[in-house]
């Protein structure tokens, strides 16, 4: 009977072995289940399966050989030359998202997902290469972005600084507000939150825009000096889209409304009460 059984139990063995080896197979790069799978020399860590070390491009600045300035792709430091221009092309399209924070490669969120840019507006402080629908940091870009004056730049909201187009901050063909009783929406420290009163000016502020169908409007979201860049890019971004989607529960067409998160970027406080200025939502009109 033993001798009938052993065959089997042999079998059963190799059979768990090799069960157990599978389950103990290292993720393959950049995949990782602790950090002792990522890049040590990168200081990269494992996050939510994937080996990270950077969100911006400065994260990577000295990362590369002999102290040179890698890029962030992937959310890792990598060699300029390996990556494709604008990321990893269609990488993240259609993944979901509820920032553009979330999105690499370029891309953007658009409706709940990563999509190709097609608006300068939703790269800022950047641009939007149309050829590729990638966002572009600040002076970078593809051959045919580098200027001497603004009318050499491709998109109406961008001007020449430095060589290079770059969103400028103010659109062009805007106007006067129709709905003056709304002009600047303030925020608490930190915050991303409509105060009650807020909420009170914006169901005016929806009657008059409904009353003004044909006019668009840029949230544009400003934060004070404190905290770091990209937190402060999330911190505005929340608070214009908090102010976008109140106004579009309230029956105003969302495709009217483009949010511009600023982050830090004009913040010129420098106590808590010129700061209080720097926390704001501001409706520029087109």
């Amino acid at each position: 009977m033993l001798s009938r059984l052993t065959p089997h139990l042999l079998a059963l063995g190799v059979a768990v072995l090799g069960l157990s080896t599978t389950a103990c197979k290292k993720p393959e790069y950049p995949a990782c289940k602790k950090d002792k799978h990522c890049n040590v020399d990168l200081d990269e860590k494992c996050v939510d399966g994937q080996c990270q070390n950077c969100k911006i491009d400065t994260d990577c600045n000295g990362k590369g050989p002999n102290g040179a300035n890698w890029k962030c792709a992937e959310f890792r430091c990598q060699d300029p030359a390996l990556i494709p221009a604008g990321g990893t092309p269609g990488a993240d399209i259609g993944k979901p998202c509820t920032q553009t924070l979330d999105c690499t490669g370029g891309t953007v969120c658009v409706a709940g997902s990563c999509a190709a840019c097609n608006d300068s507006l939703q790269c800022s402080p950047g641009t939007c290469d149309m050829g590729t629908g990638r966002c572009l940091s600040p002076g970078e870009g593809p051959a045919g972005t580098q200027c001497q004056t603004d009318d050499q730049c491709p998109n109406m909201d961008e001007i020449c600084d430095n060589g290079n187009c770059v969103f400028s901050g103010v659109s062009e063909g805007g106007g006067p507000n129709p709905c003056p009783e709304t002009e600047t929406l303030y925020f608490g420290f930190d915050s991303p939150n409509l105060e009650p009163a807020d909420q009170d000016k914006l169901k005016a502020l929806a009657e008059c825009m409904k009353s003004n169908a044909t006019r668009e409007v840029i949230l544009e979201a400003h934060a004070d000096s404190r905290g770091t860049e990209e937190y402060n890019i999330m911190l505005t971004d929340k608070r214009g889209n908090n102010v976008k989607e109140f106004l579009q529960q309230l029956g105003v067409d969302p495709t009217r409304m483009n949010v511009v998160s600023k982050g830090d970027l004009e913040a010129t406080g420098s106590d808590d009460a010129s700061m209080q200025k720097d926390r704001r939502v501001q409706f520029v009109w087109q």
